[in-house]
C-alpha cells in the first residue's frame, strides 16, 4: 500500500513539474518583442514621425507604454498567476504602428524634399527674374537692402534643405519669397506708369526717322530702357551700341542734380575732343530745350519741385563708359572705342531724340509671375 501512495505521488510530482515547466515555457515574458518594439518606436523617431505620422506614432508609444505597464503588472503577480498574452499583444501592435508611421513618415518626407525642391527652383528663377527685370533700376535703398537680404537667406536655404531641416527652410523661403513678389509688384507698377508716355516716346522716334530719311542724313535715337543708342542713316539703323546712363534714370529729367537723362527731341551744338572734356570725346546737346523750360517751369507752378529748383544744363553723350553701371549724372556715356566712331559720323546738328523706350511695355519680357 505504501508503494502504491509513493508511486502516486511520484507521478503528481512529475505531472506538476510538467505543467510548470510548460506553463512557465509558455508564460515567459516577451522581451524580444518589447525590446523590438522600443527599436522600432526609436527608429519612428529617427524618421520624424512625431511630425510627418503623428496619429500612427502617438499609437505606437500607446501601446509600447501600455506593454511595458502590462509586463509590470504581470511581474508583480505569483509565478504561477502571471500572464503575458497582453504584453505580447501590445508590443505586435507596437511594433505595427511604429512600422506603418515610418513608411507614413517617408512619403512624406519624400514629398515635402519634392514641394520644397520644386520651390526653391521657382524662388530661385524669380530672383533671377527680378534682376534681369529691374536690377538696372534706380531702387529704393529700402528695396536693395531686403532683396541683398533675401538673396543671402535663400543661400541659407539652400543649405537648411540639404541638412533636411525642412520646417526652417520653408519659413526662410517664405520670407524670401515674400520680399521678391512684393518689390516685383512695386516696381512694375512703377515701370507702368513710367510707359504711360509710350505714345509720346514713339511719336519722336518716327519723327526722328522720318526726317533721317527724307534729309538723307544720320540721326540718332537713345533707349534708356533697353540702354541701347542707335545711329540711323537715312531712316534706316547703320550702328547699335550699349550705353549707361544718370543713376536716377527712371522718369524725365526735373531739375538740377536729380541724376535723370533728360527724354525728348534735342540736337547736337557742339563737339568735344582734345582736352576740351574729361570724357574722352563727346557731344554737348542742347538740353534745356523749349519744351524742357516750359515743363520745367509747370512743375514748379505745381509744386512738383521747390522755388529755388534749377533746370541744369551740360547733358553730354560722351566717352568714359563701359562701367556696368549706370553712374552719370545725366549724361549718356558710351566706351570710348564707340565713342570714337559715333563721333565720326554725326556733325554738329544732328538730331538726338531720347526716349524711354521704343518698345512698348507689352513688347518687352518682364511679366508679373
Amino acid at each position: 500500500m505504501k508503494i502504491k501512495l509513493l508511486l502516486f505521488a511520484f507521478f503528481i510530482v512529475v505531472v506538476l513539474a510538467g505543467v510548470s515547466v510548460f506553463w512557465i515555457k509558455n508564460n515567459e515574458p516577451p522581451m524580444d518583442e518589447v525590446t523590438k518594439a522600443g527599436k522600432m518606436l526609436a527608429e519612428a523617431q529617427l524618421e520624424k514621425s512625431p511630425k510627418f505620422a503623428k496619429a500612427a506614432f502617438r499609437e505606437a508609444e500607446l501601446n509600447y507604454d501600455s506593454a511595458r505597464i502590462e509586463w509590470a503588472k504581470q511581474n508583480e503577480r505569483f509565478i504561477l498567476l502571471r500572464n503575458y498574452t497582453k504584453v505580447s499583444e501590445f508590443a505586435k501592435k507596437s511594433i505595427e504602428s511604429s512600422e506603418r508611421a515610418i513608411g507614413q513618415s517617408q512619403k512624406e518626407i519624400s514629398n515635402t524634399e519634392d514641394q520644397l525642391a520644386a520651390r526653391i527652383k521657382r524662388i530661385g528663377e524669380k530672383l533671377k527674374k527680378f534682376e534681369t527685370d529691374f536690377g538696372k533700376f534706380p531702387l529704393a535703398k529700402k528695396h536693395r537692402d531686403e532683396f541683398s537680404k533675401s538673396k543671402l537667406l535663400f543661400a541659407e536655404s539652400l543649405q537648411t534643405y540639404r541638412n533636411k531641416n525642412y520646417s526652417v527652410c520653408k519659413s526662410q523661403l517664405d520670407s524670401v519669397e515674400l520680399v521678391v513678389n512684393a518689390a516685383y509688384k512695386h516696381y512694375l507698377q512703377q515701370l507702368e506708369n513710367y510707359f504711360e508716355d509710350y505714345p509720346r516716346w514713339n511719336e519722336m522716334v518716327k519723327q526722328t526717322i522720318s526726317s533721317s530719311k527724307k534729309n538723307q542724313t544720320y540721326a540718332v535715337v537713345v533707349d534708356k530702357f533697353s540702354r541701347d543708342i542707335f545711329l540711323y542713316k537715312n531712316g534706316t539703323i547703320f550702328k547699335q551700341y550699349s550705353i549707361e546712363l544718370g543713376a536716377n534714370w527712371i522718369g524725365d529729367k526735373m531739375q538740377q542734380g536729380d541724376k535723370s537723362t533728360p527724354e525728348g527731341l534735342y540736337k547736337i551744338v557742339e563737339k568735344k575732343q582734345n582736352g576740351q572734356t574729361k570724357y574722352h570725346k563727346a557731344f554737348l546737346l542742347n538740353y534745356p530745350n523749349e519744351d524742357d523750360l516750359k515743363r520745367f517751369s509747370l512743375n514748379k507752378k505745381n509744386g512738383s519741385i521747390k522755388q529755388n529748383a534749377k533746370i541744369g544744363n551740360l547733358i553730354e553723350i560722351h566717352g568714359n563708359g563701359g562701367k556696368g553701371i549706370d553712374w552719370t549724372d545725366g549724361c549718356i556715356a558710351l566706351t570710348d572705342k564707340n565713342m570714337d566712331e559715333l563721333y565720326k559720323f554725326c556733325p554738329t546738328g544732328t538730331k538726338i531724340t531720347i526716349v524711354g523706350s521704343v518698345k512698348a511695355l507689352n513688347q518687352l519680357s518682364i511679366r508679373l509671375k
